[in-house]
């Protein structure tokens, strides 16, 4: 058993990451701000809840007393990160390398596992899929630039550590579909079911022989498709016309991944797409009264 600390652990991917982390036997501290909702870490078994904010130096070395390891979610997403600079880059990264520093000084051993993005690698739709770690970064926005920081606050340290560049998120729940798709018709995307990015994490800080490592993290080949196509097949779902929603103007900073590394590693691409699709059919017939979740 190891004592493992979650950064922003109380946001969806985080208490997920945290649940698993504690069922599979570790001993989980779940970091987040005090504003947060914790309501669904209470009463699991060998997790424990502390409140602080990742840009205050004294409250992360406090939450990193005693871990063994560390898996970095606290974040700020977009589209919030777009709105104010100089906070983006507080949490995301200097928040990282509080973190970082705090964990070097409290236990050198400690590993350390970073939720990134493939954001960092900006507009890749001119070049050829799929896209390998090996490529230049480029920030195309904000939230990029603070994610290119974080993994270079990462890489640096000789803490045992691996990055994880996460692809778009999808989540079989019963959500609206964004007033605009991240991506263009015609665009080249491979999002995951966030199940898996759960089991990616979990994996990535258990693989304890696995240091400086930098892996994509995607659906992998059933998720590989055009936006146009994503879209078509999420209304489908939804009794929408296939053709109904908006796009960005631009190309966003999706694409296909190279991640037979990862998935070798890992093993964590267990929902392929046609899957996620039932899933996702099953929980909208649960929120509307329907059948149970398969």
């Amino acid at each position: 058993m190891n004592a493992i600390l979650v950064t922003g652990g109380a946001g969806r991917v985080g208490r997920e990451v945290a649940v698993a982390l504690a069922a599979r036997g570790h001993h989980v501290r779940a970091f987040d701000l005090s504003s947060c909702d914790f309501g669904p870490l209470e009463g699991h078994s060998g997790l424990e809840i502390a409140c602080g904010d990742i840009r205050d130096q004294d409250a992360v070395r406090q939450a990193v007393a005693g871990v063994d390891a560390a898996v970095h979610l606290a974040a700020l997403l977009p589209p919030a990160s777009e709105r104010d600079r100089q906070a983006t880059l507080e949490i995301n990264a200097q928040g990282t390398a509080n973190l970082v520093g705090a964990l070097a000084q409290a236990n050198h051993e400690a590993r350390l596992v970073l939720s990134s993005s493939v954001c960092v690698y900006g507009d890749t739709s001119a070049a050829a899929p799929p896209v390998r770690t090996t490529w230049p970064t480029r920030a195309t926005d904000i939230y990029a630039e603070s994610k290119i920081a974080a993994e270079r606050a990462v890489m640096a340290t000789r803490l045992p550590h691996v990055v994880l560049r996460v692809s778009g998120v999808s989540v079989p729940a019963f959500l609206e579909p964004p007033a605009i798709w991240p991506f263009q018709p015609e665009q080249r995307i491979e999002f995951i079911c966030r199940t898996d990015v759960v089991s990616a994490l979990v994996a990535a800080v258990e693989a304890r022989s696995v240091t400086r490592r930098v892996w994509n993290i995607a659906g992998g080949p059933t998720w590989r498709m055009l936006g146009r196509e994503y879209v078509a097949a999420f209304n489908a779902v939804w009794d929408l016309p296939p053709n109904e929603g908006r796009y960005l103007e631009h190309p966003g900073y999706f694409d296909w991944y190279d991640t037979a590394e990862s998935q070798a590693a890992l093993e964590y691409q267990r929902t392929p797409f046609p899957r996620f699709l039932e899933l996702l059919e099953a929980a909208i017939e649960q929120a509307l009264g329907g059948e149970e979740e398969p």
